[in-house]
């Protein structure tokens, strides 16, 4: 592939979960000539050890931006997932001028000045509440939720979760509208009880965001990380 058609990727995986959710996507990214990366953030996959009481969502937007700065990426194509969204849309309003695009991949697209747990329902919200207030993390949510039923992904999945930092759901996120260089997309998990519907139906009206839908679970990098890996090449 020319050198001038490749793509730099960041990959940001969601809640629970971390870097290896993306280990089928990788390569295949990387086989098309694209740079690939995809750090972990603070208190969660093999970073389990370093989350402390006070690791929130903008630690994990210093994450990324650290990631970003110490390898020196530039023209960025910013990937979040579920979670991820709510920390890729803190990035591209510290450090626009590094990113090209921002993919939001079945994920949170938070309004400023608005929380995860503001997009969540009364029910769930009060358990959030009642952990939190406890000091406790968030433990993870039951895979069938998320369309997951599939032996194999199941047995990979379940022992790598991690609980999630619970001030990560509770801090709003500082955004700011997309400026015009930076282009936005949509990837929309249509094959299990969708969590994001709202989000997709909003955006896929606005003409400046593309959008995608993928047949499967919430988990569509492991579920179909082919036609992940054709969409994210579409819509860098």
């Amino acid at each position: 592939m020319d050198s001038n058609c490749k793509h730099t990727y960041v990959l940001i995986a969601g809640a629970w979960h971390g870097g290896w959710a993306w280990r089928d996507v990788i390569p295949g990214l990387r086989d098309r000539g694209h740079a690939v990366t995809a750090p972990t953030l603070t208190g969660l996959g093999e970073r389990r050890h370093n989350g402390t009481d006070d690791t929130n969502l903008s630690t994990h937007i210093d994450d990324v931006i650290a990631h970003i700065e110490m390898e020196g990426l530039q023209s960025v194509t910013l990937v979040g997932w579920s979670y991820g969204g709510m920390v890729i849309t803190g990035v591209a309003a510290r450090i626009p001028d590094k990113i090209k695009s921002l993919i939001y991949v079945d994920a949170f697209v938070p309004e400023d000045g608005k929380a995860l747990v503001d997009y969540i329902a009364a029910e769930q919200r009060v358990q959030l509440d009642l952990l939190m207030n406890e000091g406790k993390s968030l433990p993870p949510i039951p895979l069938d939720v998320f369309g997951v039923t599939e032996p194999s992904l199941v047995e990979f999945v379940t022992p790598r979760l991690t609980p999630q930092p619970p001030r990560t759901f509770y801090e709003p996120v500082k955004a700011r509208p997309f400026p015009p260089n930076i282009s936005v997309a949509y990837v929309y998990c249509s094959g299990y009880q969708p969590l994001f519907t709202s989000f997709y139906e909003r955006l896929k009206g606005d003409p400046r965001v593309r959008t995608a839908v993928i047949d499967t679970g919430h988990h569509c990098m492991l579920s179909e990380p082919l036609k992940t890996i054709e969409v994210l090449s579409d819509l860098a």
